[in-house]
């Protein structure tokens, strides 16, 4: 397999569950891939340069690679959930996604609602997180994005979730979000203690937040508002990240940008006839997609 097809399998495939064997294969994963990152820029490099020897030698590791990442991608596809296959949301159907306290960028007459729940320590959500900011650059004042919480490992991402709703009570959320990619989980693989209780107060402190404030707000109402986000995720059918709703309209994984585009332009069509129709653009969203959509998984 080649790199850059190998590396789209991934996207295409990859999202954090909260089931345990997905998430120890989907580390696996994630660890090969970045390995491949590697492997790949230095076979770049070395093309560049006269010599053969080395590079004989890198190729053969990355081809190794690409049979581990093969095998894993296989046993993806095959396996089972112990309890069943997991029930997900129809792309055809437009959900209720109520914005409720969720951190919000963009224009409130913007057209698209795009909703991302994530998760800190996802690898995929990082992808995604780089994959949304082109999206906003690409659409402008028609696309706002709001984000919500969905922990899939609980041991580093829960906390990183409350720290960043602390940073939010104190208009920093996006901040603090950014923070954590670059400092916590871009560093996790050196540092052990990237997702602990003291980074995450010394990356508030970076940001000049009240920190008594911030105390309290991470272990109080953070908590709960944590727990109520992911609630409302779970009552709509997602149990993976990262997770996407545009305009109501169910998209999972970390997908390439143009997997996105076609979705958000038929949703910008609607929005567009619904606004000659009379219907107010800052009013859209709740009114058409909130108020008219549907408000949790169908019950087999």
């Amino acid at each position: 397999m080649k790199p850059i097809a190998a590396l789209l399998i991934v996207m295409l495939l990859a999202s954090c569950y909260r089931e345990k064997r997905d998430n120890q294969t989907l580390q696996r994963l994630a660890q090969i891939e970045q390995r491949l990152d590697a492997q790949d820029k230095a076979l770049a490099e070395l093309r560049a340069q006269p010599g053969t020897t080395e590079l004989t030698a890198l190729a053969g590791q990355l081809a190794d690679l690409h049979d581990q990442l093969d095998t894993l991608l296989d046993a993806v596809k095959q396996a089972k959930p112990a309890r069943g296959q997991r029930r997900e949301p129809d792309p055809a159907v437009t959900y209720s996604v109520p914005l409720g306290k969720s951190p919000v960028y963009g224009s409130p007459k913007a057209k698209v609602t795009l909703v991302m729940a994530m998760d800190f320590d996802c690898p995929f959500c990082r992808k995604a997180w780089d994959t949304v900011e082109q999206l906003r650059q690409k659409y402008g004042p028609d696309l706002r994005v709001a984000y919500k919480p969905y922990v899939v490992h609980p041991k580093t991402a829960k906390l990183a979730a409350e720290a960043a709703c602390g940073a939010q009570k104190q208009g920093k959320w996006r901040e603090m979000a950014q923070l954590i990619w670059t400092q916590a989980f871009d560093q996790r693989a050196n540092n052990s203690d990237a997702f602990s209780p003291a980074h995450m107060t010394a990356l508030a402190k970076q940001l000049k937040l009240d920190m008594n404030r911030y105390a309290q707000d991470v272990a109080g109402v953070c908590v709960q508002e944590v727990r109520d986000e992911m609630a409302t995720m779970t009552r709509l059918g997602v149990g993976a990240t990262p997770t996407f709703f545009i305009n109501g309209r169910y998209v999972a994984g970390a997908l390439p940008i143009d997997k996105f585009s076609p979705l958000i332009d038929e949703e910008l069509a609607k929005a567009t006839a619904a606004e000659k129709r009379g219907v107010k653009p800052e009013q859209y969203y709740e009114q058409e997609i909130v108020g008219k959509g549907t408000a949790q998984l169908a019950q087999p």
